[in-house]
């Protein structure tokens, strides 16, 4: 016989069974018309005892009632019954007579089931462990049952006599029922804070939507980013320190916040050092999203982060980068590692992050009027999304190696498709090949802070040592400044006349001081 889930109900004379899950073995679909467990003990032969036992183990099917109110199949299909004047007695008939003659075993076999039942069965409303304890022996425990569903915690009787740990548990129902589901409802404010920080970062945030239409927005790369601080980093820092709400983060807190990010934590893999200033600020800058969104919506009152008196950067802080004149011709030179060797050439040659470099794919390599550009179409901001000017002997030695390797148009050139990112240490052991051409040591770098992204330093300042303009709104994908004459150009719609004649200028800067011609 067909059944559902069971839910324990306290008072079982209230149960009701509905007969569209009996209709599927009657195959009369005229009748809707719900039942009583009299009615039942009509049908089955049985005692209202065995029908509640049936029930709670899952055997008959019920329609599940709240409080005095029970649910009706359909209202029109009950008009219909009424008006046709079938009765519950001719009802019952009917379906003692169907399940007779379609499921004869079935039937002997629910009678039989009865006989072994006896009439003074209860529903169990809670049930008792005998737990340790070091002052009595041992102590009752005791758990609800509600709904049919035993509750997660329990609670001591404080006794060791079953029969009065009984009677606790009797008395004390409603007491400590009332006080549990009360306690679940304070709990929200807790819920509310973690919920908000999980889910704000979150692709389709909402949360990220409506800043989005009061015109704040962050790229892919950032969201996932911000997103990753703060399921890792805020959100454990929060729970260690047992904050519960909003509220409880303030500026003081955000302040040890800072230092416990710029100090080593020892772990049991080693020490992590500390993260630096400029790193920390971005970190922050996350949070305060968070807090301004709260703070328009009324949630809050104040921004703790805006009050908080930012790190200052020392210069042994700031990333370092080569002289200009450290590179020329290091890269018509024979290196290595191939991999290492395009990395460092297409970020000293470009200045595009590394996170582009590992987006770059083979169609998002572009020639307008034999002129080659790397088409950014995905970036950490919205202005990143540009087109970046690719010298024609990087072009020559990045189409060497994917005619090479066999790549596809809408392949990856460098990352693997599936991995979340190259290693870092990629970076850096491409960072170490391009010192042994500048004589720089290990040390030395590590001295001056010199990384694989200050390619992107170098590329910048290369490009200002020729004094070619606002290179970062073109090729950089930098925000552009405030100001009202920069508001005013849109340089997007400049044309490609402009477009190439930069391009063309990069590329003479690079000619001069990184490549060796002829």
């Amino acid at each position: 016989m067909l059944y559902k889930k069971i839910h324990l109900i306290q008072n079982p004379t209230f149960i009701l069974f509905c007969t569209k899950d009996l209709v599927k073995i009657l195959s009369i679909a005229e009748i809707m018309q719900l039942l009583t467990q009299d009615d039942l003990t009509k049908i089955f032969n049985i005692s209202v005892k065995a029908i509640t036992v049936l029930v709670h183990t899952g055997k008959l099917p019920y329609e599940k009632i709240e409080g005095p109110n029970f649910l009706f199949c359909s209202d029109t299909l009950m008009r219909h019954i009424t008006s046709n004047g079938m009765t519950n007695k001719k009802l019952t008939e009917q379906i003692k007579q169907k399940l007779w003659e379609t499921s004869p075993d079935a039937m002997r076999a629910i009678q039989e089931f009865g006989l072994h039942i006896p009439n003074d069965y209860t529903p169990r409303t809670h049930y008792l462990n005998k737990i340790k304890n070091k002052r009595l022996g041992v102590v009752w425990y005791v758990r609800y049952i509600v709904n049919g569903e035993v509750l997660p915690s329990h609670w001591s009787t404080r006794t060791n006599d079953k029969e009065a740990a009984e009677r606790w548990a009797i008395e004390n129902r409603e007491r400590i029922l009332n006080k549990y589901y009360g306690r679940i409802v304070v709990k929200k404010s807790y819920g509310e804070l973690y919920d908000i920080l999980k889910k704000y970062y979150t692709k389709n945030s909402k949360y990220l939507e409506i800043d989005f239409n009061r015109g704040k927005s962050i790229g892919e790369t950032s969201r996932k980013a911000y997103h990753n601080f703060i399921i890792k980093q805020f959100i454990p820092y929060l729970k260690k320190h047992g904050i519960k709400n909003f509220e409880e983060i303030d500026t003081p807190f955000l302040a040890r916040y800072q230092n416990y990010l710029l100090s080593e934590r020892k772990t049991k893999n080693g020490i992590i050092p500390g993260i630096k200033p400029q790193t920390i600020k971005i970190y922050l800058l996350t949070v305060s999203n968070i807090f301004n969104h709260l703070l328009i919506a009324g949630h809050i009152k104040t921004n703790p982060c805006k009050s908080l008196v930012k790190l200052k950067i020392t210069n042994e802080q700031l990333r370092g980068c080569y002289e200009i004149t450290k590179l020329k011709g290091v890269f018509n030179k024979v290196w290595d590692n191939q991999i290492h060797y395009l990395l460092c050439l297409i970020i000293y040659t470009t200045g595009i992050r590394n996170s582009e470099i590992e987006r770059m794919r083979v169609n998002g390599i572009i020639t307008i009027d034999a002129v080659h550009f790397i088409n950014i179409t995905e970036s950490k901001t919205k202005n990143g999304v540009r087109i970046v000017p690719l010298h024609n002997f990087a072009f020559r030695k990045l189409m060497s190696y994917i005619k090479k390797t066999k790549k596809k148009q809408d392949d990856l050139i460098f990352k693997k498709e599936g991995t979340v990112k190259i290693m870092s240490r990629v970076y850096e052991s491409a960072n170490i090949e391009l010192g042994k051409f500048t004589k720089y040591t290990k040390e030395m770098l590590e001295k001056e802070n010199i990384t694989f992204y200050s390619g992107r330093h170098f590329w910048k300042t290369l490009m200002d040592s020729e004094k070619l303009g606002d290179i970062e709104e073109y090729f950089m994908g930098h925000k552009t400044t405030g100001n009202v004459a920069k508001r005013y150009n849109h340089k997007d719609k400049q044309g490609k006349k402009k477009l190439l004649e930069r391009a063309r200028k990069v590329f003479q800067i690079l000619d001069k001081h990184i490549f060796k011609q002829g």
